[in-house]
């Protein structure tokens, strides 16, 4: 699993960029009903999510589900034991794998309804969340029956599940142009359709009175066109449906209602373009890759694109109560307890990624293809061993079997047969135990036999003589 973290001043996104399987964990010989590769995904992410949280900002996961036979180990698809999702599949799986993840955090209001003073304070206490799909082509209905069967349990006034793009939680000005209300991550198909439709931009026009542009597109002018769009993209409408996925989680002392902080750059020449459309570059961070679910490899700490830029933010906005003196002028972030055994610059990281690419991973290969990519790791971080063998155990929740309750028939569901005539004529009794053995009721009269039916001699016909 590759992860790309990223931090700036108001957020934290999480994006996972890659994931891949041998399909070689049949080795285990594991329960069926037992999925190993999700609880790692999901306990991977738990972590990073919780030590990645910062006081007063909030914390995104993000992913886009595509299904391919391979995608980090070349020649796995070779392998028959490797279980590949479809599309639909696919999607359902990213669901189940977020969702603890999202129980593990508390409820949270909706954005656009007034809550009472109340429900906001027991919200701001502790750490809550929401998780946000888009599927395109699927409208807001057909988007529920990706959630997974714990979102049923949720109420209406409060789901935990919805089919929107988080738009109030993500970006400080919703009303801004729509290209600069999606974020910008490598190898990701919204990335290609914003740069496409940047071509559509009219050319800046040089000199001092040179009007001013409204950074807007000339076919896409609102992001729900925008997203509608996507659907007819080429990754989106080869016959498979892909999903875009976000896990907002907001810190103790922010409520979903509260909206992302606003900033206000110093007025210098070089903050917007000549035709004054408005900058929509990804949010400059730290990109730290996690390539697996056992190392992490990050890059250097802090680029010069962004020392440079970082002494003209100017903060414009009011900290949370529980926030601490973190400069807002200074987002870089990289705990400790996050960084893994090894720490790779960004070509070693690169070298590290096209090595992988060049080895095959089929049944014949996995064993030298491994090995090479450890030597080579251990060569790159000048370390002997690295790693940490993952140990644990799945807690099995057994539910006590109770015995069907006797589904007894009413007596108006009882038909009864219908009686002949002579069945009718006919009384019959029978015997009925009294209250202690010993005593029986008394018996009937008996029953005279009925008398032979004669049949007239009117009826009876000769046979003729021949």
């Amino acid at each position: 699993m590759e992860v790309l973290v990223y931090t700036t001043a108001h957020l934290t996104t999480i994006f996972v960029s890659k994931a891949d399987s041998t399909g070689f964990i049949h080795l285990l010989k594991l329960p069926e009903k037992v999925s190993v590769l999700r609880t790692i995904s999901h306990t991977f992410l738990s972590y990073l999510a919780r030590t990645r949280q910062r006081p007063g900002v909030r914390l995104v996961l993000s992913l886009f589900a595509r299904a391919q036979n391979q995608y980090i180990f070349p020649g796995s698809i070779d392998n028959p034991e490797k279980h590949v999702l479809d599309d639909r599949g696919l999607i359902k799986w990213w669901c189940r794998a977020m969702d603890p993840i999202l129980r593990e955090n508390d409820e949270e209001s909706l954005a656009n309804k007034d809550t009472s003073s109340a429900d906001h304070a027991n919200e701001v206490k502790a750490t809550s969340a929401t998780a946000f799909l888009i599927v395109p082509g699927c409208d807001s209905r057909e988007t529920h029956i990706f959630f997974p069967a714990s979102a049923k349990k949720d109420t209406r006034e409060r789901p935990r599940w919805r089919a929107q793009y988080p738009v109030h939680q993500l970006c400080h000005d919703p009303s801004a142009p729509p290209r600069c209300l999606v974020p910008r991550f490598p190898d990701d198909p919204k990335t290609r359709f914003l740069i496409d439709l940047d071509d559509e931009l009219p050319e800046p026009v040089e000199g001092e009175n040179a009007p001013s542009g409204t950074g807007l597109w000339r076919s896409v002018r609102s992001l729900d066109q925008f997203w509608d769009l996507m659907s007819f993209r080429q990754e989106c409408s080869a016959g498979r449906l892909v999903g875009f996925l976000w896990l907002v989680i907001n810190p103790p002392g922010m409520a979903n209602s509260t909206a992302m902080p606003g900033q206000t750059r110093a007025s210098t020449n070089t903050d917007k373009p000549s035709n004054g459309a408005p900058k929509s570059n990804p949010p400059e961070a730290d990109p730290q890759n996690q390539p697996s679910e056992e190392i992490s490899a990050t890059t250097e700490p802090v680029s010069s694109s962004v020392s440079e830029s970082q002494p003209e933010l100017v903060s414009s906005f009011d900290r949370p109560p529980t926030a601490t003196a973190e400069s807002p002028t200074n987002p870089y972030h990289w705990p400790e307890a996050g960084r893994g055994d090894v720490v790779l610059n960004e070509v070693d990281y690169k070298t590290m990624m096209e090595d992988i690419l060049d080895h095959f991973y089929d049944e014949a290969e996995i064993v030298g293809s491994t090995k090479a990519f450890v030597e080579q790791v251990s060569s790159l971080a000048d370390q002997l061993t690295w790693g940490k063998r993952v140990k644990g155990s799945r807690i099995v929740e057994t539910t006590a079997t109770e015995d069907a309750p006797v589904n007894n028939l009413t007596t108006g569901l009882i038909r009864k047969r219908k009686k002949s005539d002579n069945e009718s004529n006919e009384k019959t009794e029978v015997p009925v135990l009294a209250e202690t053995s010993e005593q029986f009721s008394t018996p009937s009269t008996p029953v005279e036999p009925a008398g032979i039916n004669m049949l007239n001699s009117n009826l009876v016909r000769k046979k003729k003589k021949t």
